[in-house]
């Protein structure tokens, strides 16, 4: 924002801007969640209303399979989604559309390969995952249709990631709504109609989710897109190399998850038997609907994250985050509210008959506050290159610091479920002591979140709002003249970028007349040359080379060509990014 105290301009960046980007990618990144919930909901309601408790313990048991999938595609997806959104903030689209390449071959390749290897060994995988005989055929069921179906659960990462790297959110919830919607009116077909019991339900999900998967790719690769549908394995050793550093948190997730279900029913087993196994089954379900808000909300900002960590902007990052927060705060508190108050109509909704589960519903609703602070830290610090704390986050509050908890409280006597929420606490603990440690040894990066802040501390980037008017254009354009003077640029040439900047923005606010209108704006110095970026929303439009060169509008520009290296226009995560580098 541009104001005035005593008679100087002060500049600061508005919230406002980001905002409205983040909402506009807050709701459908919730609904996508929670639509992909419903595979896991309501094949636990039907399974457990039509085949009963054996049936839905065989679901919860034959987890570990799905999560393996799972731990395919969120490790090249993820790994190659944040690394294209670090080079696109680096402007190296040429790289970007490379680790989408990859992404597709190695999806399909692994897919194949999990169909091959995985339905031969289904039987053994079903005996280790079950002791009971009646379980265990149902388990050998469910796997092995999930397997014959891998290339829809881990081909459906692709679209899921790189449609929010384009700003298509909508397309994202759409497709997610066509998986969850097309999920709950085929269990009804196959399991009510044709009676095929748990083989219904583990095939509903699969052509559901392949239905998902292909719309997609379908809105992916048509219109307006940066990236081309041309599958391949090969890369240079570096891109593989982030692509692995990137993805090892999202797939560490996943893998961990499947041991620590493993690990958990296996505990709850001795302890009471499959009731108490179908008990956690419904915690778990519950809880993946509860991530709508737990991980809707980081994920929503992920993708802006990975550009802003390319683009070195540690003022917009921060801002983000504490939309995180407060955004999934609200949300998190009002889920809670609900769950606990509905626990008995959720447990009557799985057939859970006998057992008490209000408290275990008042210790997961308590669980969220602090496992919304783990998710927000694990996703900012994969994209920031600390994915060394992203990994012991998650491995920490996954299952190391689950099976302990739930370990100790029931060799103490205490209520299992309290292990919910200590597992979160504890791990918030365990971070907090080892970023302290951190930055105690390394006191250039900002504590807690470790961002390197060399270019603020040496007065090399300003980072400021500006409102759709003119009187305030002029003001923020003469504070980018007063930059390039303070980083070395000559008087002449200097007022002749104020006067460019301002014809620049004047034309694109007269594109989108009557709108409420803002620019973001970011002017750097690095390695001897000055950058200035804009960000703006309005309709898709770029200034330079879509506007007429031959009007007015571009007197300014046409005086500073000689001084301008390259001029970039892209679209980011839905909005128009303008890098001028001089």
């Amino acid at each position: 924002m541009v104001s005035e105290e005593k008679g100087a301009v002060v500049l600061s960046q508005s919230e406002r801007f980001l905002k409205k980007a983040y909402v506009k990618a807050l709701i459908p990144s919730a609904l996508s969640i929670l639509s992909g919930c419903v595979n896991i909901i309501v094949d636990g309601v039907l399974v457990g209303q039509r085949v009963g408790v054996d049936g839905l313990a065989a679901i919860n048991l034959c987890l570990p399979v799905y999560l393996v999938l799972c731990v395919l595609g969120s490790f090249f997806v993820s790994g190659t989604a944040i690394t294209a959104a670090q080079e696109i903030g680096r402007g190296e689209m040429d790289k970007a559309q490379s680790s989408y390449e990859l992404a597709l071959g190695s999806c399909l390749l692994s897919s194949l390969f999990a169909t091959v290897v995985g339905i031969p060994l289904m039987p053994l995988i079903a005996r280790l995952l079950s002791a009971e005989e009646s379980v265990r055929e149902l388990v050998r069921i469910y796997g092995e249709v999930t397997l014959a179906g891998a290339v829809t659960k881990i081909m459906i990462y692709i679209p899921f990631w790189f449609l929010r790297l384009e700003g298509k959110n909508r397309a994202v919830t759409v497709m997610m709504l066509i998986m969850g919607g097309g999920n709950v009116l085929l269990d009804f077909v196959f399991m009510y109609w044709l009676s095929w019991g748990v083989f219904g339900a583990a095939l509903a999900s699969v052509i559901a989710t392949g239905m998902a998967a292909c719309f997609g790719f379908l809105v992916l690769s048509t219109g307006k897109t940066n990236f081309k549908l041309r599958p391949r394995l090969k890369g240079p050793k570096k891109s593989w190399g982030l692509i692995l550093r990137s993805g090892m948190p999202a797939a560490l997730n996943n893998l961990l998850q499947c041991f620590r279900v493993i690990a958990v029913n296996a505990i709850l087993y001795r302890m009471g038997g499959s009731t108490l196994v179908a008990v956690f089954t419904v915690i778990n379900g519950i809880a993946a609907f509860a991530e709508a808000v737990t991980v809707g909300a980081p994920q929503a900002g992920s993708a802006m994250l990975g550009v802003y960590h390319g683009e070195r902007d540690n003022g917009s990052a921060k801002i983000l985050l504490k939309l995180e927060w407060w955004y999934g705060l609200a949300g998190s508190v009002a889920f809670a509210v609900l769950m606990i108050a509905g626990s008995q109509f959720i447990q009557r909704a799985y057939g859970i008959s006998g057992l008490s589960m209000s408290f275990p519903f008042l210790c997961l609703g308590v669980s969220l506050i602090p496992a919304l602070a783990n998710n927000i830290l694990t996703t900012f610090y994969t994209v920031s290159s600390h994915a060394h704390l992203s990994n012991l986050i998650i491995a920490c509050r996954v299952f190391f610091h689950s099976v302990l908890t739930l370990w100790l409280c029931s060799s103490l006597g205490l209520n299992i479920w309290l292990f919910l929420p200590l597992t979160e606490l504890v791990t918030l603990l365990v971070w907090l002591v080892i970023v302290m440690v951190i930055h105690h040894s390394k006191p250039q990066l900002s504590p807690f979140l470790l961002m390197d802040t060399e270019l603020q501390r040496s007065g090399r980037v300003i980072n400021f709002s500006v409102p759709g008017a003119y009187d305030d254009i002029c003001v923020a354009c003469e504070k980018i003249s007063d930059f390039c003077a303070d980083n070395g640029m000559s008087p002449k040439d200097y007022m002749k970028v104020s006067l460019s900047m301002e014809e620049l923005m004047t034309l694109i606010l007269n594109e989108n007349p009557g709108q409420s209108f803002e620019f973001d704006l970011r002017v750097f110095s690095l390695q001897g040359v000055i950058g200035i970026r804009i960000r703006y929303g309005g309709r898709l439009f770029d200034p330079v080379h879509e506007g007429d060169h031959e009007g007015e509008g571009f007197m300014g520009f046409r005086m500073i060509e000689k001084l301008v290296q390259d001029v970039i226009y892209r679209q980011t995560f839905g909005v128009n990014n303008l890098i001028i580098l001089l």
